[in-house]
């Protein structure tokens, strides 16, 4: 009787966490295309927003794991995991140590499933281990590596459209800003805040806080050159001239991984069809061997 109810108990606590872990997830994979929008001040007397209720529930449940167990672990950077943070937009809901906390519940969560479940069946108690333990690593890890991909995948045309501009003599500043309109929602928000940063600060610092933000290292190393050659006196648009080849080179990169994905989806379409295929032309046979043996 006891084992039943500690199954149907931890049933339920299993349940209401992975409520609260998919809730999390999925509203934070939206929350780049309206980052922008929550950035403005909220007026006297208007409704707390979705985003703000979940970053509250979020701090009430981690708020004891900060304060009474991360202090007994030992000290971890946490410079990398605040600008993955921040480069997936992850960083409204969670801090760095917010981030650990999560991790470690979801963790214990995982391991206290495995023993639960276990009465039922080693493979169900398995899954659920598997799906808590190290699901939240890995939709944080996919999340970066798709958002990489897509900043990789419009880079070479932005620049080329850039070039474009800086080809009739109009500053950097201006170029980036006529751009906006043609590059995906990725690309919007960062360069919309490169323009205001170039404004309010200066051009150099603007790029530093760009290659801060956009985590991918052909980017980064592109606008750190650029920077270089504004600090050695070179024209701006000599500047992206001279690395031509390297974003031809870029280019074709993207291209060809546009190329794999095309193909690994035509395989994994291909993949059932042939099964049906298969099975159609083995039902025949299959039918005709269960009369043989009834007869």
């Amino acid at each position: 009787m006891m084992q039943i109810l500690l199954i149907i108990g931890g049933a339920i606590l299993t349940f209401i966490f992975a409520r609260s872990f998919f809730t999390l997830v999925f509203s934070m994979q939206t929350h780049k295309t309206h980052k922008e929008r929550m950035k403005m001040l909220r007026q006297e007397g208007e409704e707390e927003t979705d985003d703000e209720r979940l970053s509250k529930a979020i701090d009430l449940i981690t708020k004891p794991v900060v304060r009474f167990i991360l202090p007994n672990f030992k000290p971890t950077p946490t410079e990398d995991l605040e600008r993955d943070l921040r480069f997936v937009g992850w960083d409204q809901y969670l801090s760095p140590a917010q981030f650990r906390s999560v991790d470690l519940l979801l963790k214990t969560i995982g391991v206290i499933s495995l023993f639960v479940f276990f009465p039922m069946g080693w493979f169900f108690s398995l899954v659920f281990f598997v799906l808590f333990f190290f699901m939240f690593k890995f939709l944080f890890n996919n999340s970066i590596k798709n958002l990489k991909e897509e900043l990789f995948k419009e880079f070479p045309e932005f620049i080329q459209i850039i070039q474009g501009y800086l080809m009739a003599d109009i500053p950097l500043t201006k170029a980036v800003e006529e751009t906006i309109p043609y590059v995906g929602d990725e690309w919007k928000l960062i360069l919309r805040d490169f323009v205001l940063n170039s404004n309010v600060q200066s051009l150099p610092d603007a790029i530093d806080t760009l290659c801060d933000d956009v985590n991918v290292f052909e980017v980064r190393e592109f606008f750190s050159l650029v920077k270089l050659n504004l600090e050695q006196g070179i024209n701006i648009k000599e500047s992206f001239e001279s690395q031509n080849e390297k974003i031809k080179e870029m280019q074709m990169e993207a291209m060809m991984k546009k190329i794999g994905q095309r193909e690994m989806m035509a395989k994994i379409v291909q993949a059932p069809l042939l099964l049906s295929m298969f099975a159609a032309a083995g039902l025949p046979t299959f039918y005709s061997m269960m009369n043989f043996t009834t007869l």
